[in-house]
C-alpha cells in the first residue's frame, strides 16, 4: 500500500494593515529605519510569527504610502539582523529571533568565534559599509579627514628631540612610566591651562594615549550596560560608538548655530536619568560650531541639578584662526562637575597617540586605576620628547605657523562655497578647528550625493555617519587640513558638480540651513 503523502502547511501570508507600523515623517530616523524597528520589536515579541511571509514590498509600500526603495532597505536591515529571509520570486519570510543567519560549523581542531557579535557597536552597518566598501581612488580630493596635513608635520624636529631625550635619559626614558603620566609634562600642561583665579593642580592632570583612550577610560570608570549618555547631535562618531561598545544608550540633544540647544539639553535630562553628558563647545566636530557662552552656565546648572558628570572634548581647541579662543565649559565650573579631555594629536599629528584629562580632584583615583587598568602607563619616551618640545615654546611656534596655513585653508573653502555651491544649499562659517557642516537642498540625499561626489573625484563625509539614531540625510560634513588651497577649490567645484547632479534628479527645493 503506497504511503500517502501530506504537504507541508503554507506558510502564512502576512497583510500589510495587519503589521504594527506607525510613520512619524517628523522625526530625524529615516522611514526605512522607522519600518525595520517596528518589525523587529513585533518579530522579538512573538506578534509575527516564525516561517510568516511578510507582504511584498510593493503593497507595504503602497499601505504606508513610501517609496518601494524604502521597505526593501528595510526588509534588508531586517535580513542583515538575521530575522528574516528573502527567496527569489517566494517573498520575504520571519525566521524569529533565535535564527542563526550564518552558522558557522569549525572543523576538528579549529575554535569556533561564532559567538562573538561582529560589531562591538550597533552602528547602522548600511552606511558604515556604503561609505568604506570601496577603496578611494588615487587622485580623489580628500574633504572627508579631520587630521592634519603631514606636509606640515615637523618630523626633522622632533627627531633631534627624541635623539637627545635617549642620549641623556637612556633606558630610564624607555621604562614603564608612573600610570598617570610624566611629571613634568602634566605640570606644564597644569600650568598652560590654568587661568586667573582658577589654578589647575598637576596631580589633576592625567596622560592618555590620545583623547580616545581618554574617552575610554572615562567611559570605563563611569558607564555601565544600559546607561544613558548625551551627546550633541550630529556628534564625533568614534565618540558615541565607544560609549556604545561600552553598553551605553545614546541620547542626543539637537544643536543651532549658537551649540547644543539648553532647552532640548533640559527635556533630555528630564526624561531619563543620564550617567554621562559628552560635549564638544569649541569649534564641534562634525559642525565646527562654537558654544554660546551665555549657554554656558545653564548647562552647568541643567546638568548639576540631575547629578550628570560632563566630559567636554576640547580636542581641536587650540586651532583658532580668527578672534581670541572661545570660552571652555571648564573656565566655568565651580561644581567641579566637568572633566576636560584634550590632545596633542591634531596639533602636531596623529600617530603621536598623546592627549590628557583635567580631572576633578574627587574623580582622580578612580580615572588612574582605569587608565592603569588599561594599559599601565602612557609610553614614557613620547612624554619625556614631549616635555622638552613644550618646554622649548616649540609648540606654539608650530601652532603659530598651522594656524595660519590652516586659516588661510578655511578662507579658501568658505570663498570658493560662496562662489560655486548652487542655491540652496548652506553651511556653517567656523573661525577654527578641522571640519564645517554642509546642508543640501530639501530632497538631496547625501549617501547617494556621496557616490556621486566619488565619481566626480572628491571624497566627503555624509552626514548620518554622526547620528547615533538616525540622521543627517541632507548634511555632509567638510575637511580641509590635509589638502592645497588649489586643491580645496577643485574639490568644492567637484562637488558643487555633484551637488548639481542630485538637483537635477527633481529633489531641489530649498531646505532650512543649520545656521
Amino acid at each position: 500500500m503506497a504511503m500517502r503523502m501530506v504537504p507541508a502547511p503554507a506558510p502564512a501570508v502576512l497583510r500589510a494593515e495587519e503589521l504594527e507600523i506607525l510613520l512619524n515623517r517628523e522625526e530625524q530616523l529615516p522611514l526605512y529605519r522607522q519600518i525595520a524597528t517596528a518589525l523587529r520589536r513585533s518579530i522579538l515579541n512573538g506578534a509575527l510569527p516564525e516561517g510568516a511571509r511578510l507582504p511584498s514590498t510593493r503593497d507595504l509600500a503602497k499601505h504606508l504610502g513610501v517609496h518601494r526603495k524604502t521597505v526593501v532597505q528595510a526588509f534588508g536591515r531586517l535580513e542583515s539582523l538575521g530575522l528574516v529571509e528573502a527567496g527569489v520570486g517566494q517573498g520575504t519570510f520571519i525566521k524569529g529571533p533565535g535564527a542563526n543567519r550564518n552558522p558557522v560549523h569549525p572543523t576538528e581542531g579549529s575554535f569556533d568565534w561564532s559567538r562573538i557579535p561582529a560589531s562591538l557597536t550597533r552602528r547602522d552597518d548600511e552606511i558604515w559599509d556604503f561609505v568604506l566598501r570601496d577603496p578611494v581612488p588615487e587622485g580623489t580630493i580628500r574633504l572627508n579627514g579631520a587630521t592634519a596635513d603631514p606636509e606640515n608635520f615637523p618630523t626633522e624636529t622632533l627627531r633631534e628631540i627624541f635623539d637627545e631625550v635617549l642620549c641623556e635619559n637612556g633606558t630610564a626614558a624607555l621604562d614603564y612610566g608612573p600610570p598617570a603620566g610624566f611629571l613634568p609634562l602634566r605640570e606644564w600642561l597644569a600650568h598652560r591651562l590654568s587661568r586667573p583665579g582658577r589654578l589647575i593642580d598637576p596631580s589633576q592632570v592625567m596622560i592618555v594615549n590620545g583623547s580616545q583612550q581618554g574617552l575610554d577610560v572615562v567611559a570605563r570608570a563611569l558607564l555601565r550596560p544600559g546607561d544613558r549618555v548625551i551627546v550633541e547631535e550630529p556628534s564625533y562618531s568614534n565618540g558615541f560608538r565607544l560609549f556604545q561598545a561600552h553598553g551605553a544608550e545614546i541620547a542626543g540633544v539637537a544643536m543651532d548655530g549658537g551649540g547644543i540647544r539648553v532647552d532640548r539639553l533640559r527635556r533630555t535630562l528630564a526624561d531619563a536619568p543620564a550617567k554621562l553628558a559628552y560635549l564638544m563647545p569649541i569649534f564641534q566636530n562634525p559642525t565646527g560650531t562654537v558654544l554660546d557662552e551665555s549657554r554656558i552656565e545653564p548647562i552647568l546648572q541643567a546638568t548639576a541639578e540631575h547629578d550628570v558628570p560632563i566630559l567636554e572634548d576640547h580636542f581641536d581647541a587650540d586651532l583658532v584662526y580668527d578672534g581670541p579662543l572661545p570660552t571652555p565649559i571648564h573656565e566655568k565650573d565651580e561644581r567641579g562637575q566637568v572633566i576636560l579631555l584634550g590632545t596633542f594629536s591634531k596639533i602636531l599629528f596623529p600617530g603621536l597617540r598623546l592627549g590628557w584629562l583635567v580631572l576633578p580632584r574627587g574623580a582622580i583615583d578612580t580615572m588612574v586605576e582605569a587608565k592603569q587598568m588599561a594599559d599601565l602607563s602612557t609610553g614614557l619616551l613620547v612624554q619625556h620628547a614631549m616635555n622638552l618640545y613644550c618646554r622649548r615654546g616649540l609648540l606654539d611656534e608650530h601652532l603659530s605657523r598651522v594656524r595660519a596655513i590652516n586659516g588661510r585653508r578655511l578662507d579658501v573653502l568658505l570663498e570658493s562655497l560662496d562662489a560655486h555651491m548652487p542655491d540652496g544649499v548652506s553651511w556653517t562659517r567656523p573661525r577654527g578647528g578641522l571640519t564645517l557642516w554642509l546642508t543640501l537642498p530639501k530632497g538631496c540625499d547625501s549617501l547617494s550625493l556621496f557616490q556621486s561626489a566619488r565619481r566626480e573625484g572628491v571624497e566627503v563625509s555624509p552626514g548620518p555617519l554622526f547620528f547615533a539614531n538616525g540622521g543627517g540625510t541632507e548634511n555632509l560634513r567638510i575637511g580641509y587640513l590635509r589638502e592645497s588651497e588649489e586643491r580645496i577649490v577643485e574639490g568644492v567645484c567637484r562637488l558643487a558638480r555633484a551637488v548639481e547632479h542630485e538637483m537635477n534628479r527633481g529633489r531641489g527645493a530649498a531646505s532650512k540651513p543649520f545656521v
